[in-house]
């Protein structure tokens, strides 16, 4: 592998990747031998049919699944030899996650779900507040701060789980089906938005998606068949219209 100790190391870098369910006496290899490596600020789509192992993949490289065998290292770690709670605070500090589901809690004000992050980082409740706000603020959701999530629309929930995920500042977000339950105007902007995150903001976006339209827009397009690559290609980067 190349060397993950120098700045120019690539955000994302796996070696033979494997994961294995056990069903029975049968083996299911939903991820098998992934070989890749995704530099800094590459907004990136993993696309495939259902079951072709997309979401497997990246709740590996996000430290949410243990693969069987392999090694994935991200931001310079290696993260399947990380402690459960040394993975935690790497998951912390260095990946926002968005889910189709939001995993909104429906008991908090969209601003105490936005500030959320920082309850685990020690920050002051006035600075996990202002941080949150600000992001708000930045999303087009400062009128809706006091809202419960059954209170908001769906785009309007997205935002807020999009606004949780760059809360610490990640240098990696990682996005499966963000547009799935969305109607497509409000898919566009979610769209513009993790654009902007690469595009502007350095970060690099890895997004798993059936949306042709976000494949159309990314760097580069990954695509999976029986949890193996078929397909790597790259793109120029389109314009944030």
């Amino acid at each position: 592998m190349a060397d993950v100790t120098n700045d120019r190391a690539p955000m994302v870098q796996t070696h033979n990747l494997e994961k294995i369910y056990r069903i029975g006496t049968h083996q299911v290899h939903a991820v098998a031998h992934v070989n890749m490596t995704i530099p800094r600020g590459q907004f990136v789509a993993i696309m495939g049919p259902s079951g072709s192992g997309k979401s497997t993949l990246l709740y590996l490289l996000g430290g949410l699944d243990h693969p069987t065998s392999g090694d994935i290292v991200v931001n310079r770690q290696h993260i399947n030899a990380l402690s459960a709670e040394d993975l935690a605070e790497f998951r912390r500090e260095t990946i926002g996650f968005i889910f189709q589901a939001f995993h909104l809690i429906p008991t908090m004000a969209a601003l105490e779900n936005v500030a959320l992050p920082g309850l685990f980082s020690g920050m002051t409740r006035d600075e996990r507040e202002e941080r949150a706000y600000r992001l708000m603020h930045a999303l087009g959701l400062e009128h809706w701060i006091d809202h419960k999530p059954t209170q908001l629309s769906g785009g309007q929930q997205q935002r807020v789980a999009i606004a949780r995920a760059l809360f610490n500042d990640p240098p990696l977000i990682m996005a499966d089906e963000p547009t799935g339950a969305l109607d497509s105007q409000t898919g566009a902007h979610v769209l513009q938005m993790l654009e902007r995150m690469a595009r502007k903001l350095g970060k690099t976006v890895v997004v798993v998606t059936h949306d042709s339209h976000i494949a159309s827009r990314a760097d580069r397009v990954i695509s999976l068949q029986d949890g193996s690559i078929i397909e790597d290609i790259k793109q120029l980067p389109a314009a944030i219209p």
